[in-house]
């Protein structure tokens, strides 16, 4: 087998892929929605890190087009605000995390294949979006080739491009890796980057890692999650990675009676052809987990069981992920909150549905907020694009880039040991 492709041998032996000890277990559901609230009186912002995911089909810009432009409205937004907390806290202490996908339909090829031009220029409008602030980098299964044969070689064509473009650009872990890599950002806030994918490539491939990567075999890896869980040095902690935990989408297993009548519409919006019955078997197979990239799946519910082990009862805190092209913020009753930010595409926004554990979900194009105070508190906004702005914005016309549509505080005061 070549590349990242999943043979039957790393499906079985990835279903035990994080089977540390402890013993935490998925957690019960929120009853009810907790309503939106605001730190209250929480001083100075020191750091703010902005999450969007899934931005690999973002417009990019011509030949024509001035410098500093955005032909993107999702980017344009984007920018909008990475420089207004540019101009209040610093260059240093603001960044971007790209939540994996990040070029579409199958990563960044080598140099010298006839879409690697093309990939390298959304990456370019993604880096100019997050400039003049830090932009992390975080691999999603596109980025895998889909996981096909040349995912190798695409995720690695994708980290040596990106690091090639100065300090101030990384993919995290490197391209092809598992992590985890950690990154602070000032005394009271911690992200931990992680790649599923790597995980599973790794026990069939761990030669390829050994000298590239941070761990090279699975017990390290592991056991290295766990301690990053455990050490966060009175940080709140952040686990970052590209396939959520928990989903109201597609990706989780929601279905409704118009993907049962009318299948073909999930892949084309306008292709209303009844197959009553007959369409049923899309939507009861993905809910049964045929397919490995939705939490229904053995393999991904392996996954997220090895999430839970690894963690303790205060750390993460949040799990912000992309793959599910919506914005959802999800709070279980142990006050772990879900962030699923992948709505950087316009093109590629899906629905979204009602869960337990839901704060807010909207299908919507946008991206998310972190915001840590000096007080130690961390403050979650959710920005996301309407239909008036991305015409406004195709027209030519100004306005208001965003709309704040939810706001809430993740933590009141510093890491005290416990959730909030």
């Amino acid at each position: 087998m070549k590349g990242a492709g999943l043979s039957i041998t790393a499906s079985l032996l990835a279903a035990s892929l994080f089977l540390l000890p402890g013993c935490q277990g998925p957690p019960p559901l929120l009853s009810g929605v907790v309503a939106e609230e605001a730190c209250s009186d929480p001083g100075r912002v020191t750091h703010s890190v902005f999450l969007i995911g899934d931005a690999g089909d973002v417009l990019v810009r011509g030949a024509d087009d001035p410098p500093g432009t955005f032909p993107d409205p999702v980017l344009k937004s984007l920018s909008h605000h990475v420089q207004l907390a540019v101009a209040e806290l610093g260059v240093e202490q603001v960044a971007v995390v790209y939540l994996g996908d990040n070029v579409y339909p199958k990563g960044l090829y080598p140099v010298g294949h006839s879409d690697r031009k093309r990939g390298e220029a959304i990456l370019m409008a993604q880096i100019e979006a997050a400039a003049p602030a830090r932009a992390i980098f975080t691999a999603g299964n596109h980025d895998w080739q889909r996981e096909g044969g040349e995912g190798w070689q695409n995720v690695t064509a994708q980290d040596e491009f990106l690091s090639g473009l100065g300090p101030d650009v990384a993919m995290l872990p490197p391209g092809g890796c598992a992590g985890p890599v950690t990154v602070d950002f000032g005394r009271h806030l911690r992200f931990v980057f992680i790649d599923v994918i790597g995980y599973v490539h790794m026990i069939e491939h761990g030669e390829q890692h050994k000298g590239r990567c941070p761990y090279s075999e699975l017990f390290s890896a592991q056991n290295a999650l766990a301690d990053e869980f455990e050490a966060r040095h009175g940080r709140h902690v952040v686990l970052a990675l590209h396939h959520p935990l928990l989903s109201a989408g597609p990706h989780g297993g929601h279905f409704t009676l118009r993907q049962h009548l009318f299948p073909f519409t999930d892949f084309v919006s306008w292709l209303w052809l009844p197959l009553p019955v007959i369409g049923s078997i899309y939507p009861i197979s993905r809910q049964l987990g045929v397919t490995g990239t939705d939490t229904t799946s053995s393999l991904y519910m392996a996954y997220v069981r090895g999430i839970y082990r690894a963690s303790t009862s205060w750390s993460p805190l949040l799990i912000a992920a992309g793959h599910e092209h919506s914005l959802q913020v999800h709070r279980d009753r142990l006050g772990l909150y879900y962030l699923v930010s992948g709505a950087g595409s316009v093109s590629k926004v899906d629905r979204v549905h009602e869960m337990d554990t839901l704060m807010m979900a909207a299908a919507r194009p946008g991206f998310m907020q972190l915001d840590a105070f000096e007080s130690g508190s961390l403050d979650l906004t959710v920005h996301a694009l309407d239909d008036a702005f991305i015409w406004d914005d195709i027209l030519g016309l100004d306005g208001e880039p965003t709309e704040r549509i939810f706001h809430h505080c993740v933590a009141t005061g510093p890491q005290k040991g416990q959730r909030p």
